[in-house]
């Protein structure tokens, strides 16, 4: 009877031995962020605000690549020059980044925000795209909004 009592304890570690964690089978979301801006300019991928005025990131979304189901997003991070800023978990995920007594010349706008797709695991999107700060008599243009979709990276987080 005691052997029958060991062998019924010992059959779910026999099961988790035999079962495979291969990190190579995770099916992450495959989605493009989507950001929408004001109070900038954009050339090449590169956002130009002038110096004192204020660059708002007014909606953040996730977009399914074709083929693939819906997807949202969760808590958002916002990174200047590699530094967290601003965090929310509120749609649209908007934000503002007053550019007074900031460096002239380039920083970094970086994003990340958990995301979530139907029939995938979570994932975290990574995105990250230069922001020039300029004086106001550089930047010809006047500060206008858009839509841009810098290159995303998902992983699991690990």
């Amino acid at each position: 009877m005691k052997k029958l009592f060991f062998y019924l304890l010992a059959l779910p570690l026999m099961a988790l031995a035999f079962t495979s964690c291969d990190d190579d089978d995770k099916d992450l979301p495959n989605v493009t962020l989507s950001i929408q801006y004001s109070g900038a300019t954009e050339e090449d991928g590169t956002l130009f605000v002038e110096q004192g005025q204020t660059l708002k990131i007014d909606a953040l979304e996730a977009v399914p690549a074709e083929g693939t189901k819906k997807a949202t997003l969760g808590q958002t991070i916002y990174y200047w020059d590699g530094l967290p800023v601003y965090s929310t978990i509120v749609v649209p995920f908007a934000t503002e980044i007053n550019t007074t007594g900031m460096e002239l010349g380039e920083h970094s706008l970086g994003v990340r925000s958990t995301v979530y797709q139907v029939d995938k695991e979570v994932g975290f999107a990574l995105a990250t795209f230069k922001v020039m700060v300029v004086a106001p008599e550089e930047n010809p243009d006047e500060p206008g909004s858009g839509t841009i979709t810098p290159e995303v990276r998902i992983s699991d987080g690990e």
